[in-house]
């Protein structure tokens, strides 16, 4: 098998496993764990948070790991990260030990996927680079419709949730070995900020500085800090969901494993999303998507709180990581557009650093829970917030006053509002 081959073999496999394993199948697992050990939803939502918190504030870690011992040991040493929080989560009877798991378990995945792979695959294929991105983020997504399919069969045939973290912890392990023999440099990582071009869509000189923004300007516009708000809800609602999703569904009276089709019919519906919206911005204005996903999202999570019924439960399931999907990504394009491909990989971070509030969103809803006893309250919340963020898309988010007023024209002619990232 050809190097480049391997690499994408290799990033692909880790991306699908963090995928599988972490943020999609956790939801499930504590679900069962919370039962057996007598946690408070509130703590089992904090274990949860700590996770997406971890990811958020490792982001740095990996170009500056990359720069000093390669990308082959940094995903390796992604792997063994995560192998040692699912070592730990298998042994755990305190919940102490359990936050000390899950942000090991965060701090595998930021190492492990997905900017490694980025810069992996824009090195090693630097002409269908787009392309092969775009395989890599539509194969690590389909982990998350895997994952709860993975957990639920090994929860249900054992009734063990201690055996799922081991089998998880042998499998992060042997992934980090596959990583070590087939993951190799095509150009050496010589600073961060070659990692951050890479990421940012920033290696076409002829697309750099098209549009005359810099990071500075651009986080002061009251367009980014309208886009970073938006992200923020849907990321704290995305969040939420996946921890609370499959124990809501078991309180409509048939158990856990609805609620694990449901998590994986999400995921499948939110891979298909983005896939499609990419295809779809290219025809038509970003934000009108990004306006239809999340009043799809609110109406999915109002469907939530109101339903007794499994089946319609299910459906809302897919209501919304479609709507997910659409206003994700539909998000990343429009900060494309709107401040141009030179610094796109910059401010994606910080939208990013800025849903580290997310993390608030599980905390909140487990609270909830153990007041009410139910998830349902939460759910009309996050609904109540998602119509406010779609208020708040239709009032005032706008191109950037610099943006209307210069050319955004590349040197080469090309519009840079066509341009489309890869994910």
């Amino acid at each position: 098998m050809p190097r480049n081959a391997q690499v994408m073999f290799a990033a692909s496999l880790a991306f699908f496993f963090v995928t599988a394993t972490t943020f999609t199948s956790l939801g499930y697992v504590l679900y069962t764990m919370v039962a057996e050990l007598s946690w408070s939803k509130a703590a089992a939502g904090l274990s949860f948070s700590l996770l997406g918190l971890a990811c958020g504030i490792a982001s740095p870690l990996p170009p500056v790991l990359m720069k000093m011992i390669g990308t082959r040991l940094t995903m390796f040493a992604g792997c063994l990260v995560l192998a040692a929080g699912f070592l730990i989560a298998s042994m755990i009877s305190d919940l102490t030990f359990f936050f000390v798991a899950t942000t090991l378990m965060g701090i595998g995945f930021t190492l492990a996927a997905p900017s490694p792979a980025v810069y992996l695959l824009a090195t090693w294929f630097p002409r269908t680079s787009a392309r092969m991105i775009g395989f890599y983020f539509m194969i690590g997504s389909s982990g998350g419709i895997a994952g709860p399919l993975i957990v639920g069969t090994i929860v249900g045939l054992t009734g063990d949730w201690r055996l799922h973290w081991l089998v998880m912890a042998i499998c992060a392990a042997l992934v980090g070995l596959i990583c070590l023999i087939c993951v190799r440099d095509a150009t050496k990582v010589e600073t961060v900020e070659q990692v951050k071009g890479v990421a940012g869509g920033d290696s076409n000189p002829a697309t750099r500085n098209a549009t005359g923004w810099t990071v500075r300007k651009a986080l002061r516009s009251p367009t980014f800090m309208v886009l970073a708000t938006i992200m923020t809800v849907v990321q704290m609602v995305v969040t939420t969901t996946h921890s609370t999703l499959v124990a809501h569904i078991a309180t409509l009276g048939e158990g856990a494993a609805p609620g694990a089709i449901a998590m994986s019919l999400l995921a499948f519906a939110g891979t298909g999303a983005k896939g499609i919206t990419g295809a779809v911005c290219e025809r038509h204005d970003p934000r009108r998507i990004l306006i239809a996903g999340l009043a799809l999202q609110a109406a999915a999570m109002a469907l939530l709180w109101s339903t007794p019924v499994v089946l319609i439960a299910c459906v809302a399931a897919v209501l919304f990581g479609t709507g997910w999907g659409m206003a994700w990504l539909s998000a990343h394009v429009l900060i494309l557009r709107y401040f141009g491909a030179a610094i796109a990989g910059d401010m994606t971070a910080m939208a990013t650093t800025a849903t580290t509030l997310a993390v608030l969103g599980p905390i909140g809803a487990g609270r909830i829970a153990d007041v009410s006893g139910s998830y349902a309250p939460a759910m009309l919340i996050f609904s109540m917030l998602l119509l406010a963020a779609t208020g708040i898309a239709i009032l005032f988010l706008r191109a950037p006053k610099e943006n209307e007023e210069a050319a955004a024209v590349s040197e080469n002619g090309e519009e840079v509002g066509d341009l489309v990232p890869a994910e």
